[in-house]
């Protein structure tokens, strides 16, 4: 089973047939190259067929397998509020228009993508990555698990010291064994199946605002989280943006993620960087 083969490091992501086609292959088979074989990933393939360039590593899930993904997708994908049109716009009078902040539908096959994998292993760490990633250089098993230290609960992608903004949820790992990342992650799927009285009860319901929520209610209570984007930012990151704090931790030393526009191009730009990073990869952007 996969239990079975399983180390104690899984990772997980998921795309859909534009996505596959974009970046999707692209990180699944950088992955294969790149990763150390004893981590595994699992793809979640939403109406789509990747090719698999490892079948030992990675396991591609039809995300058709989400039951809960698919029941929230039927309650609310004729929504409009669940589909990026913001219920309170003169509330929000300058960003109403921007749909993703209200597009719940959209982000939910992530989470519950999520939802999923933590259930599907007994490893330690569940990682989860964006698939608009592109593992560029060669990572060992020690590299990735000092990624994620024993004594932490949760890692993630802050925006600067103090920032009260959203993390960036490109790159988080869960500890599974941990009384308090478990207390997340049920509160986390609360949300979304509850969402009445959870995610439409914020100010904004894209995954990455829910995560924060949570994590601000719980990181003064558990102060065990590892944050990448410690020490990046000389000063808070501002609202919203925080430029580009994955690729400038040392996430960068291995990992390139290509947010937003960057999808098109393949890579992220020299003005991302904050510092000059000493890796190869990093020299031809």
């Amino acid at each position: 089973t996969f239990k079975e083969i399983c180390e104690m490091i899984t990772t997980l992501t998921t795309f859909h047939k534009p996505g596959l086609d974009l970046y999707g292959q692209r990180f699944i088979d950088s992955f294969a190259k790149n990763v150390d074989k004893k981590i595994k990933l699992l793809v979640y393939a939403e109406n789509c067929t990747p090719v698999n360039p490892d079948n030992n590593q990675i396991t591609i899930i039809d995300a058709k397998e989400l039951t809960k993904l698919n029941q929230f997708k039927s309650r609310w994908g004729n929504v409009p509020k669940a589909n990026g049109k913001c219920p309170f716009p003169e509330k929000r009078p300058r960003d109403h228009h921007k749909e993703f902040k209200w597009d719940a539908i959209r982000f939910a096959n992530k989470v519950y993508a999520v939802f999923d994998a933590v259930t599907r292993t007994d490893d330690q760490w569940t990682v989860w990555i964006d698939a608009d990633t592109f593992v560029h250089s060669p990572i060992s098993y020690e590299q990735f698990e000092n990624l994620l230290p024993n004594d932490k609960w949760i890692t993630y992608v802050g925006r600067g010291k103090g920032s009260q903004t959203w993390p960036e949820c490109g790159f988080y790992g869960l500890n599974t064994h941990n009384q308090t990342c478990k207390r997340f992650l049920s509160e986390f799927e609360r949300m979304y199946e509850d969402a009445d009285n959870g995610i439409f009860k914020l100010d904004e319901w894209h995954d990455s605002f829910v995560f924060g929520k949570i994590l601000n209610q719980l990181t003064p209570i558990d102060k065990n989280f590892y944050d990448y984007s410690t020490g990046i930012y000389n000063k808070t990151a501002k609202t919203g943006g925080g430029g580009h704090p994955l690729i400038n931790s040392v996430l960068g030393n291995y990992f390139d993620h290509m947010k937003g526009a960057r999808k098109t191009k393949g890579k992220s730009q020299k003005k991302d960087l904050i510092s000059t990073r000493a890796e190869s990869y990093w020299n031809e952007v």
